[in-house]
């Protein structure tokens, strides 16, 4: 396992896979000797009660009448309301702010989410190799653990899904598995080798409104030891319709990371730039490629989105930090707060 770690929550992704985080029992400290000579533990009551998360749930209801169960997320000040769906990988599928909804929802392809792109050619056409968070559309990512207080940090575990179905002939396709029987889907859905943490927590606005911001601690896992070259990332946000004006910083990217320290861009109800949503990231996440955005409207769902990219491999059983944030409000503070992460390279 490489890679820094700074996600200090949880252990490590073999040992919390359909994890539960059990009450610690205490060690007796008396021993007491047999008559045979031997000694062992004196008896000791064992404590069953597991630790119980404080979280908040609710119900969200997607596109065509499907109820996810979510997390409830709120900002210290009670500003900001955040849902992160659980059957939907995780994903945070609203966003609201003085009970505005910034995020589009309706389905897994249109959340605030993370995706990964990888190009393949080993089948009769090019295709696109593409780990998402919320799954494939079919079904969803499963979310496998969950821990943190749920007031100003929640962490989630992910198993990511391919969204396109395996569509680019990735040649070792790991087929889904669901409650002991094997995926019957059509088409079928495939599990990627690629685990997703998330640690979410609140951070300082130092422009004072709103008074907190979202910061997204991420870690992508590869379990296997296998060389699958590029892998593009993508950090999606997807809003509604009426969030039609758009904001970037720096402009004319893809940009070197050695040339800018950040990037960020969201989209706004109006010219003022007052109401919205941006994200942003500092270059510093991919030291050795080059950083970029992009804009993009679909006019069918009618939802308009912005996307952070770059590009990194992850060959071989390693691990990638990365972080970025959410910042509702103006962005005139949103890209104020931007530039200063990208000179610190990221507020940990």
């Amino acid at each position: 396992m490489q890679g820094k770690i700074y996600l200090q929550h949880w252990s490590m992704i073999g040992c919390m896979v359909f994890s539960l985080t059990i009450k610690a029992q205490t060690v007796p400290e008396n021993l007491s000797n047999t008559p045979e000579g031997k000694t062992e533990l004196s008896a000791t009551p064992t404590d069953r009660q597991a630790v119980r998360g404080h979280y908040q749930l609710t119900e969200f209801t997607m596109q065509p009448g499907e109820v996810d169960q979510a997390v409830v997320f709120k900002d210290p000040a009670n500003e900001q309301t955040v849902l992160f769906d659980l059957m939907e990988g995780g994903a945070i599928v609203s966003f609201k702010y003085h009970g505005i909804e910034h995020t589009w929802g309706y389905n897994g392809g249109g959340l605030l989410q993370m995706a990964f792109h990888n190009h393949r050619t080993d089948g009769p056409w090019d295709g696109d190799y593409n780990p998402t968070q919320a799954g494939d559309g079919t079904a969803m990512s499963p979310v496998t653990s969950i821990t943190g207080n749920g007031k100003d940090s929640l962490i989630l575990i992910t198993m990511m899904l391919d969204f396109n179905h395996n569509n680019g002939f990735y040649p070792y396709p790991l087929l889904a598995v669901w409650g002991g029987m094997v995926d019957n889907h059509t088409p079928a859905s495939y599990f990627s080798p690629y685990i997703l943490e998330t640690f979410a927590h609140w951070i300082p606005n130092p422009g004072g409104e709103p008074k907190y911001y979202l910061q997204l601690d991420e870690r992508i896992t590869h379990l296997t030891d296998e060389k699958m070259g590029m892998f593009g990332f993508d950090f999606a946000d997807y809003q509604n319709w009426e969030f039609k004006v758009r904001a970037i910083s720096p402009e004319n990217c893809p940009c070197s990371s050695s040339q800018v320290n950040y990037m960020a861009g969201g989209l706004y109800s109006d010219k003022t730039r007052q109401e919205g949503l941006a994200i942003a990231m500092p270059s510093s996440n991919f030291p050795n490629s080059k950083v970029g955005a992009g804009f993009n409207s679909d006019y069918m769902w009618r939802n308009n989105s912005f996307h952070l990219s770059s590009s990194e491999s992850i060959d071989g059983m390693t691990s990638k930090d990365f972080v970025w944030y959410v910042m509702v409000g103006s962005w005139d503070k949103a890209l104020q707060f931007s530039k200063k992460i990208g000179m610190k390279g990221g507020t940990k």
